[in-house]
C-alpha cells in the first residue's frame, strides 16, 4: 500500500470517528436543552393557572372555570386542559383529555402531547389541580431536521476529506520526490548542489535544512582544501624561516627550557668566533658575558627568563677572542597550544657602532649644555658687570641734571644718560632672548586692567611723539572687559616695544593702539593692533623682520638704532600667551603690527588682586613718609654707595652704610634700621647670607622689617630667589632716584600701617 493511500485511509477513518463523536454529543445536548426549557416553561404556566383559578374553585365558580379553561385551549396553543378539586371532582375541561401519562418526558410523548400537572394551594391547603396538555410537535420536528442536517454535513465533510487527503498526499510525495532528486544531485555532483524551495511548512523547511547541509558540507569540503593549501604554505614558510635564520645578519639563538643552547645561525658564528657544535648545551650568558657587563641587567634577564616572561636589554658581550661587543637582546619565549614553554628565541644585534655614535652624541650635549650655562653665566656676569658701573654713570647723569647747568652741557650730559639707557635695554633684550632660547622664560598671573597698562604705556612714548608733533591715540571700547588675570610685566614690555618702534620709525602722520575684543566663558579674546604711517618695511624684509638681529635697515648707514631683537622677543613672548604676532606694512606708507591674546577674566566679585603699591604715599608726602627714618645700605662698591647718599642727600634719611654682608647684620643689631636695602654680591657674606641672619634675629625679638636687594643680576631667576629667601622687593642696578625713593616710600608706609594695625 503507497504512503498516499495510507494517508488517505489514516485521515478518513480520524475525521469519521471525530464527527461521528461530535454529531452524537451536539444532538443529545440539543434535545436535552429543549426539552428542560419546555419542561420549566410548561411547569410555570401551569402554576400560573393553578394561581388564576384558585379564587373560583375555592368558591365553586363553574362558569369562570369553564370559560378559562375554554379561552387557555384556544388561545395557549394547548391540546387540552383540565380543573378539577380536591376530590377529584371535574369542575372544567376542555380539549383532548385522552392518554394523559405525566411521567413520559416531552422528547418520549408518542401522542406530540406533553402532560403536566399542577396543584391549586391555599396556606399549604391542597383545594384542587390544573392539568394541561402541551403540544411538541416542534420539538420532535426540530429535532428529526437536526439529525438529518448532521447526517449530510458529516456526508459532506468526509468527501472534503477525502479530497483534501489526496491533494496532501499528492503534494507531499511530489516535495519528497524533489528531496529525492536533490540527494541523487549531490551525489553525482558533490556537497553544494542546492535543491529549488518553495511554500512556508514544514517540507520547506527540510528542504532548506537540506540545502543549508548541502552548503555546509561544500565549506568543509573548502577547509579541507584550505588546510591542506594552509599546511604546504607553511611547509614553504618553514622552509623560508629557516633559509632567513640561516642568512639573516642578526644573531639568533634557540635554546631550550632550561636555557641551554640548542642552534645558533651563521651570524652568531662570525660575530663571536664560536662553531654550533662548541655551544649546544651551554648557556649563552655563562659563554656570552664577561668582566664589564653589566651585572643588574645579567640579574634583571635571568629574573625575567625565570619567570618565562619576554626580556629585551642592550648588553656588553664578549667574543672568543676576548673582544668585547655592544648588543641589543631579544628573548622571548615559545609556548605550545597549551601555554607551555618549550623554548627561548634570542635575536641579538650588533650595535657597538651605534653605542659609540650615541657616546659621542652624549659628550658633545654635555659640551653643549656647559656652553650654554657658560653662555647664560657669561650673560648674567656680563650684565652684573656692566649694570654696576652703568648705575653709577646714570645716577650721577640723573643727578647733575637736577642742577641748573649751560646748556650746552646740559645737553651733552641728557647725551650720555640717552646713551647708557640706550646700553642698558640693548643688555635687557640680550638677556630676555637668552632665557627664551634657553625655554627658560615662564608667565606670571596677576591681576590687572588691560586699559590702564595700555595707557601707561601709551603715557610712557608720550613724550618722544610730541617731540615729532605725533599724535598718540588709543581706540577701545567702553563696553570690553578689561579686568583680566595674566602677565602684566610682560604684555607691558610687548606693548612697549611696539609702540616705541612705531614712534620711532614715523616722523609725520599719527600712531594708533586699537584695541577690539570677544567676550568668552569666563575669558576674553583681545586682538591689538598698532598702526603707524612711519617708513614702512619693504616687502622682501617682510618675511625677516620678527628675525632676532633683523632691522628694515641692516646697512651700516642705517638712520635708525638698535639691536634687532625687539620684535623677536614680542613674536616669542605672544606665543608664550597663546598668539601670534603678524605685521602688514607697505613701505613709506606706514605698519600696523598685530597680535591676539586670551586671558582670563578677573572673578566678578572678588576685590582686585593685593598690590602692595597701594601703601605708596603720594609725591608730595613722599619726604614726609621717610623723614628721619634710618636705612642700612649694603653695598661692597664705594661709587654705588656715594650714589645712593647722593640720591637720598634731599630726604632728610639717616643713612648707616656697610661694605659687605658681615657688616650689615652687625649694624642692624647695634641700630635697629627701618629698612635695609642690600646688595647680592659680597664679599665674606653676600645679601641673601646676611638676609637669612636679620631675618633669625627677628624670629628672637629684634623688631621686624623690610629687606630690598638692589643688585645688578637682572634675571628674573634672582628675583625669586631673593623674595623665597626672605626680602621683600627687588630693584635692578640701574636704578634710578624717584624709583628708589618710591621703593623706600611704599615700604615705610607700609611698615607704619602694619604696626598701627598691631597696636
Amino acid at each position: 500500500m503507497k504512503l498516499r493511500t495510507k494517508t488517505i485511509i489514516g485521515i478518513a477513518v480520524i475525521e469519521a470517528l471525530a464527527l461521528a463523536l461530535l454529531i452524537v454529543t451536539g444532538l443529545q445536548w440539543l434535545k436535552s436543552s429543549n426539552e428542560n426549557r419546555l419542561k420549566v416553561g410548561t411547569n410555570q404556566l401551569a402554576s400560573v393557572f393553578a394561581k388564576a383559578t384558585r379564587d373560583a374553585v375555592l368558591a365553586t365558580d363553574l362558569a369562570y372555570l369553564d370559560s378559562f379553561a375554554e379561552s387557555l385551549v384556544s388561545e395557549q396553543n394547548l391540546a387540552y386542559i383540565r380543573i378539577t378539586d380536591r376530590n377529584g371532582i371535574e369542575l372544567a375541561r376542555h380539549g383532548d383529555y385522552t392518554n394523559v401519562d405525566t411521567t413520559v418526558s416531552p422528547a418520549d410523548v408518542t401522542d406530540d402531547v406533553y402532560d403536566v400537572i399542577s396543584p391549586i394551594q391555599v396556606d399549604g391547603q391542597l383545594y384542587g389541580n390544573v392539568e394541561m396538555g402541551v403540544t411538541v410537535n416542534d420539538l420532535h420536528v426540530m429535532l428529526s431536521q437536526a439529525t438529518r442536517s448532521s447526517l449530510l454535513i458529516a456526508i459532506a465533510e468526509m468527501s472534503l476529506v477525502a479530497l483534501f487527503s489526496l491533494a496532501l498526499g499528492t503534494y507531499l510525495m511530489r516535495r519528497l520526490d524533489v528531496l529525492r532528486k536533490g540527494a541523487d544531485k549531490v551525489a553525482k555532483m558533490g556537497p553544494g548542489a542546492q535543491i529549488m524551495v518553495t511554500g512556508h511548512d514544514e517540507v520547506t523547511r527540510v528542504s532548506t535544512a537540506f540545502n543549508e547541509m548541502s552548503h555546509s558540507l561544500a565549506k568543509a569540503q573548502e577547509t579541507l582544501a584550505e588546510k591542506h593549501q594552509q599546511q604546504i604554505a607553511l611547509t614553504e614558510k618553514v622552509t623560508e624561516l629557516a633559509q632567513v635564520a640561516e642568512h639573516a645578519r642578526d644573531v639568533i639563538i634557540i635554546t631550550d627550557t632550561d636555557s641551554k643552547i640548542t642552534w645558533v645561525n651563521p651570524a652568531f658564528e662570525n660575530l663571536t668566533g664560536y662553531t654550533l657544535s662548541e655551544v649546544v648545551g651551554q648557556s649563552p650568558g655563562c659563554l656570552l658575558q664577561g668582566d664589564c657587563s653589566d651585572l643588574e641587567i645579567v640579574h634583571e634577564m635571568s629574573r625575567k627568563i625565570a619567570q618565562k616572561e619576554a626580556v629585551r636589554v642592550e648588553i656588553l658581550n664578549y667574543a672568543k677572542g676576548g673582544e668585547s661587543y655592544w648588543v641589543e637582546l631579544d628573548i622571548s619565549p615559545v609556548t605550545d597550544s597549551d601555554g607551555e614553554i618549550v623554548r627561548f628565541i634570542a635575536v641579538e644585534r650588533d650595535i657597538t657602532k651605534r653605542r659609540q655614535v650615541e657616546e659621542q652624541l652624549e659628550t658633545a650635549l654635555e659640551e653643549a649644555t656647559r656652553a650654554t650655562k657658560a653662555k647664560s653665566e657669561f650673560l648674567a656676569n656680563m650684565s652684573h658687570e656692566i649694570r654696576t658701573p652703568m648705575n653709577a654713570i646714570m645716577g650721577f647723569s640723573e643727578l647733575l641734571l637736577e642742577k641748573s647747568m649751560h646748556s650746552e652741557q646740559r645737553e651733552q650730559l641728557e647725551l650720555v644718560h640717552k646713551s647708557a639707557a640706550n646700553l642698558v635695554t640693548i643688555i635687557n633684550d640680550i638677556l630676555d632672548y637668552s632665557k627664551i632660547e634657553a625655554g627658560k622664560l615662564s608667565l606670571t598671573n596677576e591681576c590687572f586692567n588691560l586699559k590702564e597698562v595700555v595707557e601707561s604705556t601709551i603715557d610712557l612714548c608720550t613724550y618722544q611723539a610730541k617731540e615729532k608733533n605725533l599724535p598718540l591715540v588709543m581706540n577701545i571700547s567702553s563696553k570690553i572687559n578689561t579686568a583680566v588675570v595674566g602677565d602684566k610685566g610682560r604684555l607691558n614690555q610687548i606693548l612697549l616695544n611696539l609702540i616705541g618702534n612705531a614712534v620711532k620709525f614715523t616722523d609725520s602722520g599719527s600712531v594708533s593702539v586699537n584695541i577690539d575684543a570677544e567676550a568668552l566663558v569666563g575669558k576674553t579674546r583681545f586682538h591689538i593692533c598698532v598702526q603707524d604711517t612711519g617708513i614702512g618695511i619693504p616687502a622682501e624684509r617682510l618675511p625677516f623682520i620678527m628675525e632676532k638681529f633683523e632691522q628694515v635697515d641692516n646697512s651700516a648707514t642705517r638712520q635708525y638704532e638698535g639691536t634687532g631683537l625687539g620684535l623677536a622677543i614680542c613674536k616669542r613672548l605672544i606665543q608664550l600667551f597663546g598668539g601670534e604676532l603678524t605685521v602688514c606694512s607697505e613701505a613709506g606708507k606706514g605698519s600696523c603690527f598685530s597680535f591676539t591674546m586670551t586671558l582670563v577674566n578677573q572673578p566678578a566679585k572678588s576685590p582686585t588682586a593685593v598690590n602692595q603699591d597701594h601703601y605708596i604715599a603720594d609725591d608730595h608726602r613722599v619726604n614726609d613718609v621717610i623723614e628721619h627714618k634710618k636705612i642700612l645700605v649694603a653695598e661692597d662698591s664705594y661709587v654705588n654707595r656715594l650714589l645712593i647718599e647722593k640720591m637720598l642727600a634731599d630726604t632728610a634719611v639717616e643713612l648707616l652704610f656697610a661694605e659687605d654682608g658681615e657688616q650689615a647684620v652687625a649694624l642692624y643689631r647695634e641700630n635697629l634700621p627701618d629698612l635695609v636695602i642690600t646688595d647680592i654680591s659680597m664679599p665674606n657674606k653676600d645679601g641673601y647670607e646676611a638676609t637669612a641672619d636679620i631675618r633669625a634675629l627677628q624670629e628672637i625679638n629684634y623688631p621686624w622689617c623690610p629687606v630690598i636687594a638692589l643688585s645688578a643680576h637682572a634675571m628674573a631667576e634672582e628675583k625669586k630667589k631673593s623674595l623665597a629667601l626672605g626680602m621683600d622687593d627687588y630693584l635692578t642696578k640701574p636704578v634710578n632716584k624717584a624709583d628708589l625713593i618710591k621703593m623706600i616710600a611704599k615700604w615705610i608706609s607700609y611698615q607704619e600701617k602694619k604696626e598701627k594695625r598691631k597696636g
